[in-house]
């Protein structure tokens, strides 16, 4: 009895998990040669050197064509690629037509395509899988998938048009003129790794027409390894970029410290261009390193990263949202995002900001995070000659530029003189509202720069900002309210020191104002003579800001020159901000709690679903017969 258990439900799981064909369909051999091609009975076409595949079915394609095509003309096709090679001057080597369903490309075993049309005279496809409009096409690899262009695109899926990369242990290998991997509906990637190189366009790539309303313009990546190195943009979609989880190693143009990159091209890590509502990029977690001459992210309407760990370099902007910013998550462990942006121009920017959680360090030429507008393309950007000084950047990679800001602030005093206590006019719409995490600022200018106001509730900041001038360590055009959070702000005073500009706030803050020539290691020790905050001064400065929840009047701050062994003691000054407990400004925003759903909705897998259902049941079952 406990055998014809088993039997019976053995039997059950295959049927379930067979393919709606795979039990009527029997395998269609192709074979690819120099002097013919061998094909079974059916409707299967032969013309010249290409075969045309008009009725769903199985079919295996092997051999080799130095002039040789594949064309699709029907749903429900798998194509299985073993030891193929497959070229061509006049077209594309594969080619779906439209309004196709169910069309799978698997690579069994080492395969190579071709596209070898010249795009200034062809009259052709221009790509080596090229996918027409409104269809969906899944790819599976289980060995080495090479695929060269020397026209334009590589995969190329037109309007409306689903391209699905399968979960699979295999490597494709992209070589490309332009764009590698393309399509105007949905990109979708599950797994595999992905060596793609674009000598002169995007590596991966949704980017519709804007007259095109129906296409997805979307980017999902559950999984993968992505090794990228592009002229232009490595992602860039139109409407979304989702990642659940990846590997990410991305260089475009020659890098950060290129010196042939040209402005007026796009060369960032990921791009979304739509600024419409609802539009983002949203990263839940994975490994990503950045050597890029323009943004490493760059979105005309929100960023949303909840985890994750990042390297950044970059010849501009690190992570730039034109309209939110969001990092880390509400009560999260620290380690579950780490960003270390090593070079940028500006490190982090966006209209709204704000940081829950997360280890972040950033090093910037230019303010370290700021809350402003974000200039368009189109519009004049004044920018970023690196004119080399010999200040000494904290990583000791770079140096720095010596800038002089003509910025213009507005006056916190009335009529008489006295400092402002109800806040100040700057841009309601601009804020930086920080909660939690650790949080390092090493900058040329300012460390922390709002066009509006500055919202502290949390979490320990350490800011080293320029030493002279008008820059400084938090600088804002509305209110600064500080509630339960740890800063260090070190650098210089600038027009209004860190202190005055506090409207709201409920903790003790220290200062000092003063000379202190660089190259000195700082402490700062609590009321037991615990170091409870340290740090290292590489530049000269005159002023020193620290506050924190624990700080008392017994607190002090030591600085120690190792040239001469001397240790000082600076004479600080205590003091509480002017208007007390109201924390009432306090801006949590929409938050990020609820996680969305990112499965795609181009993607029917009911059946995948109903498979994986019937295994579960299956071994429970037989664990308890």
């Amino acid at each position: 009895m406990k055998t014809k258990i088993i039997l019976m439900f053995l039997l059950l799981s295959i049927i379930l998990c067979l393919e709606p064909n795979d039990d009527s369909s029997p395998v269609k051999y192709i074979l690819f040669s120099k002097e013919n091609i061998k094909i079974p009975e059916g409707k299967i076409t032969v013309s010249g050197t290409s075969v045309i595949l008009e009725e769903p079915g199985i079919y295996l394609i092997t051999g080799e064509s130095d002039e040789g095509n594949i064309v699709i003309k029907s749903s429900s096709v798998k194509l299985y690629l073993q030891n193929l090679e497959l070229s061509s001057k006049i077209t594309a080597p594969i080619i779906v037509s439209s309004n196709l369903k169910e069309v799978k490309i698997i690579v069994l075993k080492n395969t190579i395509l071709k596209d070898l049309e010249n795009p200034e005279t062809t009259k052709g496809e221009c790509s080596v899988v090229k996918i027409k409009k409104n269809s969906i096409v899944l790819f599976e690899n289980h060995d080495v998938f090479t695929l060269y262009g020397e026209c334009k695109n590589i995969i190329r899926g037109g309007s409306q048009v689903s391209i699905i990369f399968e979960k699979s242990i295999g490597e494709y290998i992209i070589n490309a003129n332009k764009a590698a991997i393309s399509s105007d509906g949905l990109l979708e990637f599950n797994g595999g790794k992905f060596i793609i190189v674009s000598d002169f366009g995007d590596a991966i790539k949704s980017s519709p027409e804007d007259n095109d309303n129906e296409s997805l313009g979307k980017i999902l990546i559950n999984d993968g390894i992505f090794n990228i190195q592009c002229y232009n943009d490595a992602f860039t979609a139109k409407n979304n970029i989702t990642i659940v989880k990846g590997n990410f190693d991305i260089q475009t143009e020659n890098g950060y410290d290129s010196t042939t990159y040209d402005e007026n091209e796009s060369a960032k890590g990921f791009k979304l261009s739509s600024d419409a509502e609802g539009a983002e990029i949203k990263i839940y977690s994975g490994d990503f390193s950045f050597n890029t001459a323009d943004d490493a992210f760059h979105s005309n309407r929100d960023i949303t990263i909840l985890g994750g760990n990042f390297i950044i370099n970059s010849k501009d902007d690190g992570i730039c949202a034109k309209y939110k910013l969001e990092l880390g998550k509400k009560n999260s462990e620290l380690d579950d995002l780490n960003i270390k942006i090593l070079n940028s121009y500006e490190s982090l920017e966006g209209m709204n900001i704000v940081i829950y959680s997360g280890r972040i360090s950033v090093n910037s030429e230019n303010d370290g995070i700021n809350s402003s507008g974000v200039i368009k393309k189109n519009q004049t950007r004044t920018r970023r000659q690196r004119n080399n000084t010999n200040e000494t950047s904290f990583w000791n990679e770079t140096q720095r530029v010596n800038r002089t800001s003509n910025r213009t602030r507005y006056n916190r005093t009335d009529e008489n003189g006295k400092k402002r206590h109800i806040g100040t006019p700057g841009n309601s719409s601009y804020s930086i509202s920080i909660f939690d995490g650790e949080i390092y600022v090493y900058s040329a200018s300012d460390g922390i720069d709002s066009n509006g106001n500055v919202y502290i509730h949390g979490g320990s900041i350490s800011i080293y900002s320029k030493g002279s001038g008008t820059d400084e360590p938090i600088d804002h055009n509305g209110n600064l309210t500080l509630f339960n959070g740890e800063v260090l702000g070190v650098g210089c005073e600038g027009i209004e020191s860190v202190h005055e500009g506090i409207m709201k706030g409920n903790q003790m803050y220290a200062f000092y104002s003063g000379p202190i020539t660089k190259d000195k290691s700082l402490e700062i020790r609590n009321e037991k003579d615990e170091v409870i905050k340290e740090g290292y001064i590489d530049r000269d400065i005159t002023y020193i800001f620290y506050t924190s929840p624990k700080l008392n009047e017994d607190y002090n701050i030591y600085l120690y020159d190792k040239s001469n062994d001397q240790k000082i003691k600076l004479n600080i000054t205590f003091n509480y901000p002017d208007n007390g407990l109201d924390d009432e400004d306090v801006k949590y925003g929409n938050g990020n709690d609820e996680k969305e759903d990112i499965n795609s909705s181009e993607k029917n897998n009911s059946h995948s679903n109903k498979v994986k259902s019937a295994i579960k049941g299956l071994f429970i079952l037989l664990i308890l017969v």
